[in-house]
């Protein structure tokens, strides 16, 4: 282009070409009207409607109707050579002969103007395809053989669009010139500024943008002055196109107040985001119109990232403190169990019997201390060995929970010793808790060979009097534990008073043998 050539001129011009070259690329893309098109285009209607006749033949498993079909379809359609219908292995399950000859395989997969295929689908699963060969186009015209009517076409569009673009462009240019709009000072000020900055019009078009912008939030793109300003790759705190609508200096434009602390990201040339807290204020002339559009960018993407990396720290220091908060449970949870019978040890066991008893005295309700012992446990360990006899003291701890627990307590209080701490229960109801689980236990033939059965004796000693202690109450059941030993064991006995002698309570708690462990 010449010198002398203005820039109104040199872009005219341009745009004229622009226009002619674009109106012959698509006749020469064939978008104008011709017969080929058209046969292309009736060559699609064919195999989509044959293809959905097929489709529905094969759903039946027609053979003979699909086979039928092709042949009438080939022998009255001059421009279709052949038919088949592949299944999904690739095998013909029908077509018209010599198929194989005309029908040629697709590299990509894409139908071409003489070989057409159309995917068959069970459900959404591949089912096969039907194949259709086409003779080669007959039509062969010439898309840029250009008739008397697109010739004028081309010529009234090059002559009237040269006049209308150098008219537009000459106003378009005049309004978009910055420098009428910021004064060189103006840009020198804004280039000093950490922030970048973007100065739009009312249609926010961009007449200024700082050095800051350009180089630190618009990272190696590109931003010419006038382009419009929602035309950048903004982007959501998730990653998401905002639209245009919530764009910061569109609220501020529309809603005529100003948008302070909005967040916005844009993604830079090589894919990073920055994240950025926009404001926007509103430009007014002196009659107070708004005439445009003040925009300032911080970057606080490495903020953003430190606070996520704080977090980050955040959420495993609690997965850390919930991790060792599980384990301390775990721990406390097996100090206080005996490691075999999975019942209270001895020590946490008369912890918590203590507190039981004391609240039992300050409710006035009953409380019974029971001591149980495995009857002849020396002789198991010695006939049958220690593993059978683990395996009586864990079936016995499974039944005086069984029958006694919470809010009772069960521990085992040394050796094939259990101790049992009942609240709630008078003295009768914990008799028949204690004759119910000597009864089941002697009901058990698992726990040893040869089906033999395991006794116990219990002895019980009910809360009489508030002052007592809770190892009173340990030394009478005891002591009724003694007396059951004595009288011949698998036998239960209860220690009625401090001074009174012992009572066994087989043959009344035989009586009621159905009676359960609830308070």
């Amino acid at each position: 282009m010449k010198r002398w050539l203005s820039p109104k001129l040199q872009l005219s011009l341009g745009l004229v070409s622009l226009t002619v070259s674009l109106i012959l690329v698509a006749a020469s893309l064939g978008l104008l009207p011709n017969e080929e098109r058209a046969e292309l285009e009736q060559r699609g209607v064919t195999a989509t409607a044959l293809a959905v006749q097929l489709a529905v033949l094969a759903s039946r498993n027609d053979t003979a109707a699909i086979k039928d079909t092709i042949d009438v379809v080939v022998s009255r359609n001059p421009a279709i050579l052949s038919i088949a219908i592949r299944d999904a292995h690739g095998n013909i399950l029908a077509g018209s002969d010599r198929h194989l000859t005309h029908w040629r395989e697709l590299p990509d997969g894409k139908s071409t103007a003489t070989h057409i295929q159309v995917p068959l689908f069970n459900d959404d699963t591949p089912a096969g395809r039907i194949e259709i060969a086409f003779r080669p186009l007959t039509s062969g015209a010439n898309p840029l053989d250009l008739g008397p009517a697109l010739f004028a076409f081309v010529g009234f569009m090059a002559v009237t669009g040269f006049a209308g673009f150098y008219l537009v462009l000459g106003r378009a240019l005049r309004e978009l010139d910055p420098s009428r709009t910021i004064p060189k000072r103006i840009e020198a000020a804004f280039d000093t500024l950490a922030e970048g900055v973007l100065i739009i019009d009312d249609d926010e078009r961009v007449l200024l943008a700082n050095r800051a912008f350009k180089h630190n939030v618009l990272t190696g793109g590109e931003l010419e002055l006038g382009s419009p300003a929602s035309g950048l790759p903004w982007l959501s705190s998730v990653a998401a196109p905002v639209a245009p609508s919530d764009l910061p200096w569109r609220v501020a434009l529309e809603h005529e107040h100003p948008v302070l602390g909005a967040e916005l990201s844009i993604r830079d040339a090589g894919g990073g985001m920055h994240r950025l807290v926009v404001n926007a204020t509103r430009i007014l002339d002196g009659s107070g119109t708004a005439r445009g559009a003040i925009v300032t960018f911080t970057d606080v993407t490495a903020l953003h990232e430190t606070n996520m990396r704080l977090s980050a720290s955040v959420e495993e220091l609690r997965k850390a403190q919930r991790h060792i908060s599980d384990q301390n449970l775990e721990l406390q949870y097996l100090a206080s169990r005996d490691p075999l019978t999975g019942c209270l040890n001895r020590r946490t066991f008369f912890e918590q019997a203590e507190a039981l008893l004391t609240e039992a005295i300050r409710t006035r309700r009953p409380f019974v201390f029971m001591m149980v012992d495995a009857d002849h446990f020396k002789r198991i360990n010695d006939r049958f060995g220690h593993a059978f006899g683990d395996k009586v003291l864990v079936g016995l701890s499974d039944q005086l929970q069984t029958f006694c627990g919470a809010p009772h307590l069960v521990g085992r209080y040394g050796g094939e010793e259990f101790c049992v701490a009942l609240i709630g229960l008078s003295k009768t109801s914990a008799e028949h808790v204690a004759e119910q689980v000597r009864r089941s236990v002697s009901n058990v033939g698992t726990w040893l060979p040869g089906s033999e059965r395991v006794t116990v004796s219990i002895g019980l000693a009910p809360l009489d009097d508030p002052r007592d202690k809770l190892l009173d109450l340990v030394n009478r059941a005891d002591k009724a534990l003694y007396a059951a030993k004595t009288e011949g064991r698998n036998r239960v006995v209860v220690e009625r008073t401090k001074d009174a002698a012992p009572t066994s309570t087989v043959a009344r708690a035989a009586s009621r043998a159905g009676w359960r462990c609830d308070p």
